[in-house]
């Protein structure tokens, strides 16, 4: 079934959690039971001034979800937006980054924070995202302008919030993060001036002066950090991985996976003990733990048909073989069920869920 959301309003992502999908739209954060698609609460945002001297919607094809928090017994949703602030006078306007999270049981507003204007550059329209949470660290990142740079040049400011002071712990001008795992805030080094970022997350820079980096979540100093390149997107994996131009790696180190990966490679972490990686020439999973690959199933094997994938969960690898849909075994790569019709962009015990918000309740 079809989640009940206003589709005129923009939607950022959505996360399932206990039986909930929680949807971040442009207005706030709505939760849905995630098996009669009954909407059970909405927060709403209520902010005025959401662009900055925009004409229009800017254009922004990122996927921004909601992230959970442990907070004592409570569970919060954490995300993250922006506020603007009209100038008086000879002042100029500004816009202003917050921090909110939301009771995940009731939906009332656990608390919100201001985040500390970034030095040099000015916070622009497109939406902040809150890129991962862990050990009661939050991180937020959110897309800036420098002072003096032309409009064709962006840059990004990263914060480090401690959930439990919700107090800034650092924050990094110049660093977009993209994931959070393993205690280490993976992201893109970036130029003050020269760097573009794209609709859908990837960083470019003609003069090829992007890094990526890891830093320490707790203190923010550079762990590793690689070499220079022109294009950069990080893509969250989970188990201590992440992705990034057809490669899957270590978080903690800034280390290729050996023997994994390919042009148009996505990774899905199954929570447990696999990750799976789908290219355009072979679908492949590796041991978290181990980082062996255990399987393979390339395109031209004779045998199989190469799956499209789709999410990976507790052993389970949800996946396209035209015409059936079909769940394979996460450590062995065998076929273990077809099912039909549902295209999942994430599962957990109680439910599927599109990228279209069409919720698909466990059936076992």
């Amino acid at each position: 079934m079809k989640l009940p959301h206003d589709e005129s309003v923009k939607t950022w992502g959505a996360a399932l959690a206990e039986g909930r999908a929680y949807v971040r739209t442009d207005e706030g954060l709505d939760a849905y039971d995630a098996r009669s698609g009954r909407k059970v609460w909405s927060s709403a945002l209520e902010r005025e001034g959401r662009y900055t001297g925009t004409a229009g919607v800017p254009e922004d094809d990122r996927r921004i979800p909601p992230v959970f928090a442990r907070q004592g017994e409570r569970t919060d949703v954490l995300f993250a937006y922006t506020e603007y602030v009209k100038g008086s006078g000879t002042g100029t306007g500004r816009t202003d980054v917050f921090l909110r999270a939301v009771d995940a049981a009731s939906g009332a507003v656990s608390w919100t924070v201001p985040l500390p204007a970034p030095g040099g550059v000015r916070v622009s329209d497109a939406e902040p995202a809150v890129v991962g949470a862990e050990d009661g660290v939050a991180v937020v990142t959110a897309l800036a302008n420098g002072e003096g740079s032309s409009e064709d040049s962006e840059g990004a400011v990263t914060y480090a919030v401690d959930l439990g002071t919700r107090k800034v712990t650092w924050q990094q001008e110049g660093f977009a993060a993209g994931a959070v795992d393993s205690g280490v805030v993976v992201g893109a080094l970036v130029p003050e001036a020269g760097a573009t970022f794209g609709q859908a997350g990837g960083w470019r820079a003609e003069e090829g002066d992007l890094a990526l980096a890891g830093r320490a979540l707790d203190g923010g100093a550079v762990r590793w950090k690689g070499e220079d390149r022109a294009a950069l997107e990080v893509n969250r994996v989970g188990g201590g991985f992440f992705a990034t131009e057809g490669s899957l790696y270590d978080s903690r180190t800034g280390e290729a996976v050996d023997g994994v990966g390919g042009a148009y490679t996505t990774c899905h972490y199954d929570q447990r003990s696999v990750v799976v990686c789908a290219g355009d020439t072979a679908v492949q999973a590796v041991d978290a733990r181990s980082r062996k690959v255990l399987w393979t199933i390339a395109d031209d094997d004779p045998s199989r048909r190469m799956p499209s994938v789709q999410t990976a969960w507790h052993g389970a690898v949800y996946a396209h073989a035209a015409p059936d849909s079909v769940i394979l075994d996460a450590r062995t790569g065998k076929d273990r069920s077809t099912f039909q019709g549902a295209h999942l962009d994430q599962v957990d015990e109680y439910a599927g869920l599109g990228l279209d918000l069409v919720v698909h309740p466990a059936t076992g």
